[in-house]
Protein backbone atom coordinates (compact mmCIF):
# COMPACT_ATOMS: atom_id res chain seq x y z
CA UNK A 1 0.00 0.00 0.00
CA UNK A 2 2.84 2.42 0.80
CA UNK A 3 4.36 1.69 -2.63
CA UNK A 4 1.14 2.80 -4.31
CA UNK A 5 1.11 5.89 -2.08
CA UNK A 6 4.61 6.76 -3.31
CA UNK A 7 3.45 6.36 -6.92
CA UNK A 8 0.40 8.54 -6.28
CA UNK A 9 2.24 11.33 -4.44
CA UNK A 10 2.42 13.50 -7.57
CA UNK A 11 -1.28 13.03 -8.34
CA UNK A 12 -2.18 13.82 -4.73
CA UNK A 13 -0.15 17.02 -4.96
CA UNK A 14 -2.01 17.87 -8.19
CA UNK A 15 -5.29 17.47 -6.30
CA UNK A 16 -3.97 19.76 -3.57
CA UNK A 17 -3.00 22.31 -6.24
CA UNK A 18 -6.50 22.30 -7.74
CA UNK A 19 -8.06 22.83 -4.33
CA UNK A 20 -5.64 25.65 -3.63
CA UNK A 21 -6.61 27.24 -6.94
CA UNK A 22 -10.30 26.92 -6.03
CA UNK A 23 -9.66 28.58 -2.66
CA UNK A 24 -7.70 31.42 -4.29
CA UNK A 25 -10.39 32.00 -6.91
CA UNK A 26 -13.11 31.97 -4.27
CA UNK A 27 -11.13 34.33 -2.02
CA UNK A 28 -10.67 36.82 -4.86
CA UNK A 29 -14.40 36.53 -5.58
CA UNK A 30 -13.81 35.94 -9.24
CA UNK A 31 -16.30 34.70 -11.80
CA UNK A 32 -18.50 31.93 -10.43
CA UNK A 33 -18.18 30.08 -13.73
CA UNK A 34 -14.41 29.81 -13.21
CA UNK A 35 -14.99 28.31 -9.76
CA UNK A 36 -17.47 25.79 -11.19
CA UNK A 37 -14.98 24.78 -13.89
CA UNK A 38 -12.28 24.21 -11.27
CA UNK A 39 -14.64 22.17 -9.11
CA UNK A 40 -15.59 20.10 -12.16
CA UNK A 41 -11.88 19.55 -12.87
CA UNK A 42 -11.37 18.44 -9.26
CA UNK A 43 -14.33 16.07 -9.46
CA UNK A 44 -13.08 14.61 -12.74
CA UNK A 45 -9.65 14.05 -11.26
CA UNK A 46 -11.07 12.30 -8.19
CA UNK A 47 -13.31 10.09 -10.35
CA UNK A 48 -10.31 9.11 -12.52
CA UNK A 49 -8.69 7.18 -9.65
CA UNK A 50 -9.20 3.43 -9.28
CA UNK A 51 -10.67 1.96 -6.10
CA UNK A 52 -7.22 1.00 -4.80
CA UNK A 53 -5.90 4.50 -5.48
CA UNK A 54 -8.90 6.07 -3.73
CA UNK A 55 -8.30 3.75 -0.79
CA UNK A 56 -4.70 4.94 -0.54
CA UNK A 57 -5.69 8.61 -0.83
CA UNK A 58 -8.33 8.25 1.89
CA UNK A 59 -5.80 6.43 4.08
CA UNK A 60 -3.24 9.24 3.65
CA UNK A 61 -5.98 11.74 4.54
CA UNK A 62 -6.83 9.74 7.67
CA UNK A 63 -3.17 9.71 8.69
CA UNK A 64 -3.01 13.47 8.19
CA UNK A 65 -6.11 13.99 10.31
CA UNK A 66 -5.46 11.52 13.13
CA UNK A 67 -1.71 11.28 13.75
CA UNK A 68 -1.21 14.84 14.97
CA UNK A 69 -2.67 16.69 17.90
CA UNK A 70 -4.66 19.90 17.49
CA UNK A 71 -5.09 22.86 19.84
CA UNK A 72 -8.18 24.94 19.13
CA UNK A 73 -8.47 28.58 20.13
CA UNK A 74 -12.08 29.42 20.99
CA UNK A 75 -11.48 33.13 21.67
CA UNK A 76 -9.67 33.90 18.42
CA UNK A 77 -11.15 36.07 15.66
CA UNK A 78 -11.43 33.04 13.41
CA UNK A 79 -13.67 30.38 15.03
CA UNK A 80 -11.91 27.59 13.08
CA UNK A 81 -8.40 28.60 14.15
CA UNK A 82 -6.24 25.81 15.49
CA UNK A 83 -2.61 24.90 15.83
CA UNK A 84 -1.13 21.54 14.90
CA UNK A 85 0.81 19.91 17.70
CA UNK A 86 3.62 17.82 16.24
CA UNK A 87 3.39 14.74 18.39
CA UNK A 88 6.01 12.03 17.90
CA UNK A 89 4.91 9.32 15.47
CA UNK A 90 5.83 5.90 16.83
CA UNK A 91 4.62 3.69 13.96
CA UNK A 92 6.47 3.25 10.68
CA UNK A 93 4.86 4.06 7.34
CA UNK A 94 3.67 0.51 6.72
CA UNK A 95 2.02 0.27 10.14
CA UNK A 96 0.38 3.68 9.67
CA UNK A 97 -1.09 2.68 6.31
CA UNK A 98 -2.38 -0.58 7.74
CA UNK A 99 -3.85 1.06 10.84
CA UNK A 100 -5.69 3.82 8.95
CA UNK A 101 -7.01 1.66 6.11
CA UNK A 102 -8.42 -1.07 8.32
CA UNK A 103 -12.11 -0.13 7.98
CA UNK A 104 -11.83 1.45 4.53
CA UNK A 105 -11.29 -1.86 2.77
CA UNK A 106 -15.03 -2.48 2.96
CA UNK A 107 -15.90 0.69 1.01
CA UNK A 108 -16.78 0.63 -2.66
CA UNK A 109 -15.09 2.82 -5.27
CA UNK A 110 -18.18 5.05 -5.37
CA UNK A 111 -18.25 5.47 -1.58
CA UNK A 112 -14.57 6.36 -1.44
CA UNK A 113 -14.83 8.84 -4.33
CA UNK A 114 -17.93 10.48 -2.84
CA UNK A 115 -16.26 10.78 0.54
CA UNK A 116 -13.19 12.48 -0.91
CA UNK A 117 -15.16 14.68 -3.32
CA UNK A 118 -17.55 16.04 -0.71
CA UNK A 119 -15.03 16.53 2.07
CA UNK A 120 -13.81 20.10 2.52
CA UNK A 121 -10.42 19.55 4.20
CA UNK A 122 -8.87 17.22 1.62
CA UNK A 123 -5.84 19.41 0.86
CA UNK A 124 -5.04 20.07 4.49
CA UNK A 125 -5.20 16.41 5.44
CA UNK A 126 -3.35 15.21 2.34
CA UNK A 127 -0.51 17.69 2.97
CA UNK A 128 -0.16 16.56 6.56
CA UNK A 129 -0.45 12.87 5.64
CA UNK A 130 2.19 13.24 2.91
CA UNK A 131 4.48 15.01 5.39
CA UNK A 132 4.01 12.31 8.05
CA UNK A 133 4.70 9.53 5.52
CA UNK A 134 7.61 11.54 4.05
CA UNK A 135 6.25 11.27 0.49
Amino acid sequence: MILLARELAGRMRALIAIESEIADTTHRQEDEQAILELEKKRSTQIRSFTRDELLVIQTVMNIGRCERGYRYYANSENPNYYEIIHLPIELNEYELMQKHSYFLVHKTEQELADRIEHYTAVSEQLKEGLAILKL
